[in-house]
């Protein structure tokens, strides 16, 4: 079968991955709980004007996803909407589904009318800015230099 963008509002029954791999990469070492992280992702998957998550799958199996939020920065409330969770499985890598993704996410941006996302990361600023964001802050936070980033669309 063909790869695939499709919603997660279409694959409900994907949501307990969603939560697993935003769980597993960024929420167990902050802090978080699976349950809460379940919760973000059960409300991505109700029809919504401010949460969306987008999945690339290939048949039925989930290869990787991306969100946009109305926040994914405690510390910057003041900023929205955030390109948010953009995560591959390590099996699915390099490529190109991540930077798909992200188009996807910048698409729906647009047509929502938003004129800028945001985003934090701590490891992927040079993917990023490869993909036309720039950064407009770096911090400190939980004991890693984070990048917050903005892509005016």
């Amino acid at each position: 079968m063909a790869q695939q963008i499709v919603t997660l509002t279409d694959y409900p029954h994907f949501a307990d991955v969603c939560a697993a791999w935003a769980f597993g990469q960024w929420g167990s070492q902050r802090g978080g709980t699976l349950e809460r992280t379940r919760q973000r992702f059960a409300l991505c998957s109700k029809p919504s004007e401010d949460f969306l998550t987008l999945l690339m799958i290939d048949g039925e199996c989930p290869l990787g996803m991306a969100s946009l939020w109305p926040s994914d920065d405690h510390h910057r409330m003041d900023l929205s909407p955030w390109l948010a969770g953009v995560f591959v499985h390590p099996d699915h890598r390099r490529q190109g589904i991540a930077l798909r993704l992200e188009q996807a996410i910048v698409s729906a941006g647009q047509q929502r009318g938003h004129p800028v996302l945001h985003l934090i990361t701590d490891h992927s600023e040079a993917l990023y800015a490869g993909w036309g964001w720039q950064t407009i802050e770096r911090r400190q936070q939980y004991g890693d230099e984070v990048v917050v980033m903005e892509k005016r669309l």
